[in-house]
């Protein structure tokens, strides 16, 4: 890890010094989610190696709300991988499958950050509102958020709400 860390970083730096008007910081992943949890708004935009960012990616989907509203997106010069941005305490939960009570929040808000990669923004901005005004309601919330629903019904309800 030593290694790779050190490349990670070598590369940051040399990026960094080709955009002097961006702020560049440099921070242990321990701290790091600490102080997302304690002052989040410190934080604009964060790169890290997979490892990390899973660390940090969980910690910010506790303080949003949990994995199931947390969506996420890797995006590359040539490729882009849209996807729930959290995964703890979801994957592998095959209880969550054979109840068909997993939120599909974040995959619905995963989609409208492609949408808006794609170059359709107005498309995005329906399905985010939509997504929202289910949530909003809440009629139609999984167990994680404080509801009943499965996971088939908070679709429809999104559906639904599509104007």
């Amino acid at each position: 890890m030593k290694l790779a860390d050190g490349l990670f970083l070598e590369s940051c730096r040399e990026v960094a010094t080709k955009y002097p008007g961006i702020k560049y910081n440099e921070i242990i992943v321990d701290n790091c989610c600490m102080q997302l949890v304690s002052k989040p708004e410190q934080f604009d935009v964060m790169v890290t190696p997979n490892l990390y960012g899973n660390l940090v990616a969980n910690t910010a989907a506790g303080i949003a709300g949990g994995t199931g509203v947390m969506p996420g997106g890797n995006v590359g010069a040539d490729h882009a991988i849209f996807e729930q941005g959290a995964s703890a305490g979801n994957v592998g939960n095959d209880k969550l499958l054979e109840q068909k009570t997993a939120n599909p929040v974040a995959l619905l808000l995963s989609s409208a950050m492609m949408l808006r990669h794609l170059q359709f923004p107005s498309f995005a901005d329906r399905l985010e509102t939509a997504v929202k005004r289910v949530i909003s309601e809440s009629h139609y919330r999984t167990k994680d958020l404080g509801g009943t629903s499965t996971t088939q019904e908070v679709v429809d309800a999104v559906i639904g709400a599509l104007d």
